[in-house]
């Protein structure tokens, strides 16, 4: 079981902003794109991002404090906590610091107004080996349902 506060580095009594900040400082120092698609950053990133996705929510948090990992699986609105995939952390991450803008050094910017997106659709699509080397377009039609 992972210490929530330990991967971010900061105490148990730490504001909402020194965990953004903790956060913040992890997520560019391991973000895969900064490591050349180390393995072992790939990793780090996604706990450091599962930690942060915790301690910035309220109700994560209080559960997370009270019970531990334990507290976040149980019944109720916490029954749909699982681990982050690095889909998710690299969505967590451009939600709350402004994508790679901020990756890069750009100046942040609010929050986008609009819809929020929703779960990445993952779809196989069968290459053959000279499209892959020579590249090709491919026209998929997806029927969204809401």
């Amino acid at each position: 079981m992972a210490d929530f506060y330990a991967v971010l580095g900061v105490p148990r009594d730490a504001s909402d902003d020194d965990i953004k900040k903790a956060y913040r400082r992890l997520a560019m120092q391991w973000h895969p794109d900064r490591n050349g698609g180390s393995k072992e950053a790939e990793e780090k990133f996604k706990s450091i991002t599962e930690a942060y996705d915790i301690l910035r929510d309220a109700q994560k948090r209080a559960a997370y404090d009270r019970y531990g990992e334990a507290g976040l699986r149980g019944g109720g609105a916490q029954s749909a906590y699982q681990h982050v995939d690095l889909s998710e952390a690299l969505n967590i991450f451009m939600r709350d610091f402004g994508g790679f803008g901020d990756l890069f050094g750009a100046a942040a910017g609010g929050r986008r107004s609009g819809p929020r997106s929703g779960q990445d659709v993952k779809l196989a699509l069968p290459l053959t080996l000279p499209e892959v080397a020579t590249g090709v377009e491919k026209t998929v039609t997806l029927k969204v349902l809401e």
